[in-house]
Formats: structure tokens, sequence, C-alpha cells
């Protein structure tokens, strides 16, 4: 896996077992392998720029770079004049800009300086430049393999590159020399690679341009039979006989390989990558898989849809083949970055179903509607005739319940019962919040004004049931009430009757010169718990002594001089007592 990060991530499983950074921005990754070993090794090749790195054993092996594109003779000669001082910049500027005009492509340093509009800057340029080795790079835009002499999946293979000079070079399985090159009309975008390169010498490459045409090039000539698109390609699958296209106005059409129309596939949003899974282990079997925009994958058979697989974000990038064990495996790279691996179900049918698609057969079925009765007849008939007198008379009855609703709402914030106020060009607003469980509550009471003038003197007045509750102070005094700040009240209310019910307190925010409050709130008291009552639990062998305790005054005087000694008996204390005495 590349990334436009310039790295370069081997996954095994779902760890990063390898990771190694790029020097360029890679376009295209393919891997392949360059000879027959045991075990076989593969060899991975990144795409960047105008270069090819290979890499071998997790390492960098070699690179291989483009052949250099020929400048037009017609700019070398302006460039060499420029070298040797016999023109100045303003004439080499005229002559570069009558070479385009007449068709001539330019090299990028050229185009450089005919971008360029003040004099000073474009002398600049030319001194700069007119000493360096005057020579034109390309970039590569696409990249597949083609094996060379087998159909295997570890054979040997050799690369396939696209470049922005519209030529398809063919490399040898080293990846050090060019085996064949091929000249188009445009820019290639995408390729798809069928057939072996020595067998008979007979290679097929699709070619998707940018000017919107599918090319084939077959034993390296580019065959005269081109399809022309509607709109630009996104995406390119061939297998069998069959080519899938997919465009930008998020269509996929299928052409048969000598450019007859098969079918079309419309779709609901755009195209984002489009691949081939096949299977040829357990079953035979060639899906169409399409990424959309909107996160789902869809699996085609042909021009019937199989499956249908929802993702959360936007796919970039997919790819599918073995993982592991697994032969029908899904690997989802998406915009955020992350990755995803799906495994196919060894039991999936991907067989095209043999019901015809549309509606369900149940709608063919007729529903068991009941008879039209005499009442049903006589009401249809007097709503078709009476149909506007009806909607007038529906129309009058709307209008008075809203009239109503209306009136009723105006009534309810002038009496100062809404969630806020603003009779009197106030607007204030009120919360409460009762806290505790019984018989002790506390209501706190939230106040804010809402305007942009202060309020001054507001009374805070608390009543409610007095057989049931007490408020020891149920009148507050507010001095003033500040724009967009909040003042907290806490009102003590205490529950006189635990088993007489609940009620409610009423709340009012009084203004002194109107006998209508400005805002007010009735807030639902809850069920008070029991009183807890103190209660101390003796044992009964502590009855006496407690009751010894609680002897008079007198006794306790008469006992307290006695001598201390062995315990007095009961007839020596009745003796000690004076006459009367018990």
């Amino acid at each position: 896996m590349v990334d436009l990060k310039k790295r370069m991530r081997i996954y095994k499983g779902t760890t990063i077992q390898w990771e190694q950074k790029l020097l360029d921005v890679p376009c295209a990754v393919q891997c392949f392998y360059h000879e027959l070993a045991s075990p076989p090794i593969p060899t991975l090749a990144v795409a960047s720029g105008h270069q090819v790195f290979i890499y071998r054993y997790m390492r960098p092996y070699l690179k291989f770079t483009l052949p250099p594109v020929e400048v037009d003779p017609a700019e070398s000669a302006v460039w060499d004049e420029l070298k040797k001082e016999t023109i100045d910049g303003r004439a080499a500027f005229e002559k570069l800009t009558n070479a385009r005009e007449n068709g001539t492509v330019l090299s990028n340093i050229s185009l450089d300086l005919l971008a360029l509009d003040e004099a000073d800057a474009q002398a600049e340029f030319i001194l700069q430049h007119r000493d360096q080795l005057h020579q034109q790079q390309t970039a590569i835009t696409c990249m597949e393999i083609i094996k060379q002499n087998m159909d295997e999946p570890t054979a040997v293979s050799m690369l396939v590159l696209g470049t922005e000079n519209r030529m398809v070079y063919v490399l040898d399985s080293a990846a050090l020399n060019i085996a064949t090159k091929v000249e188009l009309d445009a820019v290639p975008t995408f390729m798809s690679v069928l057939g072996l390169y020595d067998v008979e010498y007979r290679i097929t490459i699709t070619v998707a341009c940018r000017d919107g045409n599918i090319y084939t090039i077959k034993n390296g000539q580019v065959l005269s039979n081109v399809i022309e698109l509607e709109t630009q390609p996104v995406g390119l699958v061939r297998f069998d006989k069959n080519i899938y296209v997919g465009c930008m106005d998020n269509v996929v059409h299928c052409f048969h390989f000598k450019g007859k129309k098969n079918h079309s596939i419309y779709l609901p949003c755009p195209i984002s990558c489009m691949s081939l899974l096949q299977l040829t282990k357990a079953r035979v079997a060639k899906v169409l898989v399409v990424a959309l925009n909107n996160g789902e994958v869809r699996l085609y058979n042909g021009k019937h849809l199989i499956c249908t697989t929802k993702t959360n974000d936007v796919v970039t990038g997919l790819r599918l083949g073995t993982f592991g064990r697994e032969e029908g495996s899904m690997v989802l790279s998406f915009k955020s970055g992350a990755l995803m691996v799906k495994i196919l179900q060894r039991s999936a049918n991907l067989d095209v179903s043999s019901t015809a698609p549309g509606p369900p057969p149940e709608q063919d079925i007729p529903l068991d509607v009941p008879k039209k009765t005499k009442l049903y007849v006589e009401q249809t008939s007097r709503e078709r005739e009476q149909a506007i007198d009806m909607h007038r008379t529906f129309q009058r009855d709307l209008c008075k319940l809203r009239l109503s609703t209306a009136r009723a709402y105006v009534n309810l914030l002038g009496a100062g019962h809404g969630p806020m106020s603003s009779s009197g060009g106030t607007q204030v607003r009120l919360n409460a919040q009762v806290l505790g469980m019984g018989p002790q509550f506390k209501i706190v009471v939230r106040i804010q004004n809402a305007g942009i003038h202060a309020l001054y003197d507001i009374p805070l007045m608390c009543t409610t049931n007095p057989n049931l509750y007490r408020i020891p102070r149920p009148c507050f005094y507010l001095p003033i009430l500040v724009p967009q700040q909040s003042y907290i009240v806490e009102v003590p209310v205490t529950c006189t009757d635990a088993m007489a019910g609940t009620d409610s307190v009423r709340i009012f925010l009084c203004n002194r010169s109107s006998n209508m409050p400005i805002i007010s709130a009735i807030v639902n008291m809850p069920i008070s718990e029991q009183p807890l009552t103190t209660t101390t639990d003796r044992r009964p062998s502590e009855a006496p002594r407690a009751r010894a305790r609680r002897r008079s005054p007198e006794s306790e005087r008469l006992v307290a001089p006695g001598p201390v000694g062995p315990r007095r008996s009961a007839r020596q204390v009745a003796g000690a007592l004076p006459a009367g005495s018990s």
C-alpha cells in the first residue's frame, strides 16, 4: 500500500510488517515475479514520476528511468541561439509563441517561459536555464503487468507502463530494458492486459485515454476499432470478451472487444473505483465490483445486481484476490486512511437470480376489498357534489381553531404563566427545582433577565396550602435584575403533615406598577418522607440500673455519706432512713 505521504507499507494480516519512505509521490504500484524460484518471492514495483522503483526482498533493488522525450528541432534551435546569445529574450519569446500556435509540442521549460509576462522575469529565467541540458522528461500515468509465457499466479511477469507522452512501454522481466513501445493518439489513464507475451506474440492491451476513447493494442499495433465514450472514463475492467468502462456520468457501459455495445448500468452517484473478482478454485465465477462515492460497494454479474455492501466512508482503493487461505477477499482503502478487509462467504450465491427484476409477485394478487354499500355510495356522491362547501367549512373551522389557540397563548403570556414573560417590555425567565426528600424541602428558584434593560426592586412571592406546607419566609426582594445575569433564590418549605398527600407551591415574580405578575410558576411538590424518631433500645438487665439512677436528690444525699465497704442490705439501708421515708 502506498499513499500521498510518500510512504509504502506492507501488511501481514492487519499489522504493518514493513514500511519504507519513498523519494517522490507514487502514482501506481504492482506486484510481479521476475524469475522462477522455489518458493516464489514477489517483486514490488512503484511508479513515481518518470521512474519505476523496484524492491526485492523488502529492500530497494534498482531504478528504471524512462527515456527522455525528443524535443522539437525548432524549439532546440531557439534555445541554442539563446545559449550562443545570438538573439535576445524578446525574439525567443516570439519564436516559441509562433511554434506553439503552429502545433508544436513544447517542453516544460519553454511553457514556463511563455507563462511569464514581465521582460525582467523572462530575462532572468533565460539566464538561469539556457546553459542547462535541454531535455524533456515524461511521467507515468498507469501501470499493469502481463504474464510472459505461462498463465499461472506465480509465473514470470512483465511491466506495462502508460506515460504522459502518449506512449505504452512493455519492459522485460528484469525491468531493465524496454521490450516493446507503442504510441497512442491520447494520454492513457487506465489499462487492462489480457494474454501472454511470448505465446505467438499475442498481447491485447485495452487502454482508456483522456480523450474519451478506448484503444486496443494487439501484437504491438494499435487496432483500427476505437470505442468512443460520451464522457471521460473513471474505471476500466476487462474479462473474457467484454469491456466494462465506468464514466463520469454515473454509468457503467459494457462493450464487446470489437466495439459493439452490450448494455449499460446506471448508478445513483459517481464511481470511485472498479475491479474484478475472479474465483477459480472451489468454483468458477467472475463478478464486477463497483465502489461509489456514497460508500456503497456493488457486485454485478453481467448487468444484474447481486449484492450491495454499505461502508461509512468514501472508498479510494479497491483490491480483490487471495488473502490468506480465502480466495474471495476484498481490501478497501478509504479517504480517511483506514483499511477494511472483507471475505466472501464460501456459500455465497453469485449466480443471476432466476426471478425477473421488478416488483414482487405479491403485487399482482388483488386485495380483498369489501363491496361498496349503499351508505358508502351516498356519502361519496354527497362529497362529490358538495366538495367546495365542505372545503370552505373545513378551512373556516381550521382558522377558528388557530385564532382560539393564538388568543389562549396571548392570554397565557399576559397573565405571566408562560415559560418566559414579555409583558411590559420585560423578558424574564423563571425556573424552579425542588431539593430534598422531606419533610424539609428547599425550592431553588433561578431568575434571569433576558431583556436589555435592568429591573429594580422586584418582589418574589410564594403561596401554598397552609394546612400541608409551611413557608417561613414567603416574600423575597430582588433589588436589581441585571440583563443576561442569573439570580438564585432558595425558598425553604416544611411539610407539616406527611400523611395528607401532596400539593403545589405557586411562585410569583410581581411588578409594583401592575396587579398582574411578571411571570409565575407552579411547583408540584413530591411525596414527603416520614420524620425520623430517635429511640434508645435497652436490654432488660439494664432496666433496674436505670431506675436506680433515677433516684431522688434526698436519697442520694443520705446514701452518699455512707462508709465505703461491703454492700449493705436493704434492712440496713431502711434503718438508716429517717421515720416517714420510704
